[in-house]
């Protein structure tokens, strides 16, 4: 049984990224560089709200579809959804930190000062001291909520229900049954593959802060990997766990490699703490546009390639709808924030769940990050001459007749100074949304191994 997902590794073209050169006075060409930091890991989502909370986690599976089975503990009744990749995609894109160099200045007569780069229910007897407290299908999913005083006849109802539960959980779920919890279990229908598969909402109602590690540490390996996004009023933080940030000051960038040091500050957080850390990757108020823009023109362009709804694309509005509503449910508008952490836990610290509370510092972690030009180290890889051309200009560089050849919108006039190149910019965080929708429709056809 694995409880969570790895995550899709989307090419870097998906990152918004946007390539500028502003025609302004003559001076130097600036050459600035950019890492993206993500890490794939298993991806949730926690919405909290004083009215309920909501636990977003993508499901993987590589087996016999009649072995699977999923189990969650639950604290009243369970509400049970079907979600998309495309959500937690989305927060990827709009959340992922990114390190860029310094922005340098290349000595020549470019003629542009400003040319940059960027890279960027009703409860029944279920016999033998187990209470079905729902049951219910949900897409390719049944869904049943338990409850029981015994842990021993809750793994025998799970058991002879055709759920699996590895035996290194009876402790965990003995633990869970001692502190009040329900239990919510899925499997797939008969008949279908793993490759209907979707991640699953669950709602709880109250303000539920506490991540269920306890279990995911069945069959997991030596290091658990983990990204969090938190969705409430104002910025979330572990409370049982350490945790840290990663500043700018920090930063170095070597010209060389084209690479921060970042990697190796997260690394030696977690080591520092033995692995028991989260990091605070970024931290912002947010609105609720900037999620739904995207998920929206995605269901609009093509609804087959969401992952909402059925593989025609029926339903796919009214889900993605339910999924927006679950997601901001209870929750201010005006003071939403989104908190993004992510670990690396080893079994150890699987031991506790995670709880979080509001954060004792209110203010922003930024995800932009840029290296002070004092900490590079390394040649810095100025482009060549652009303007060397037949002739040598006042400056000492000759000029050139520049084209895009692409029929793009860049173009270059010849002065004598040297050459300005065409004002404008491309932005390639559009065709990123394109290329989401089409990495979508891959992952939904391909069938998960």
């Amino acid at each position: 049984m694995r409880t969570l997902a790895l995550s899709l590794l989307l090419a870097s073209s998906l990152a918004s990224v946007t390539l500028t050169g502003d025609a302004q006075a003559c001076g130097g060409c600036f050459v600035q560089q950019s890492e993206n930091t993500q890490v794939t890991g298993h991806r949730m989502i926690l919405s909290i709200s004083q009215d309920q909370s909501t636990l977003w986690d993508q499901i993987q599976y590589s087996g016999a579809p009649e072995s699977f089975a999923w189990v969650l503990p639950v604290k009243g009744l369970a509400t049970i959804g079907l979600s998309s990749d495309a959500l937690i995609e989305t927060l990827e894109l709009q959340t992922q930190v990114s390190v860029v160099s310094p922005s340098v200045s290349c000595p020549n007569s470019c003629g542009s000062t400003g040319a940059s780069t960027s890279y960027a229910s009703t409860a029944t007897s279920g016999g033998g001291g187990v209470t079905v407290v729902s049951q219910a299908v949900v897409g390719p999913y049944e869904t049943v909520q338990l409850s029981a005083s015994d842990p021993a006849a809750l793994t025998n109802w799970l058991a002879s229900h055709g759920y699996t539960v590895p035996a290194e959980l009876d402790p965990v779920i003995a633990s869970y049954i001692a502190g009040g919890f329900d239990f919510l279990a899925l499997k797939l229908v008969p008949g279908e593959g793993v490759s209907a598969m979707r991640p699953v909402r669950i709602t709880t109602p109250g303000a539920g802060t506490a991540l269920p590690l306890r279990m995911v540490a069945a069959g997991t390996g030596v290091t658990t990997p983990l990204t969090l996004w938190v969705f409430g009023e104002g910025r979330y933080a572990p409370t049982n766990f350490d945790s840290f940030e990663i500043s700018e000051q920090a930063l170095t960038w070597d010209w060389t490699t084209q690479s921060s040091n970042y990697k190796d500050l997260r690394a030696a957080g977690f080591a520092a703490s033995g692995g028991a850390a989260w990091l605070i990757e970024a931290a912002e108020p947010t609105s609720q546009y900037a999620i739904e823009s995207t998920l929206n023109y995605t269901v609009q362009y093509d609804p087959t390639l969401s992952g909402y709804g059925e593989e025609d694309g029926t339903g796919a509005a009214e889900e993605l709808a339910a999924d927006l509503a679950t997601l901001f449910a209870g929750i201010d508008a005006n003071a939403l924030w989104i908190t993004r952490l992510s670990a690396e836990l080893p079994k150890a610290a699987l031991a506790n769940d995670l709880q979080l509370g509001a954060s004792a510092q209110q203010t922003p972690v930024d995800r932009y990050l840029v290296v002070p030009s004092e900490q590079t180290t390394g040649s810095v890889p100025c482009p060549p001459d652009p303007c060397g051309g037949q002739s040598t200009s006042s400056s000492g560089f000759p000029p050139f007749d520049y084209d895009s050849g692409a029929g793009g919108s860049s173009s270059t006039t010849v002065h004598d100074g040297g050459c300005a190149l065409g004002a404008g910019s491309t932005p390639i965080g559009f065709g990123g949304l394109l290329a989401l929708a089409a990495a979508l429709a891959a992952a939904r056809r391909r069938p998960r191994h």
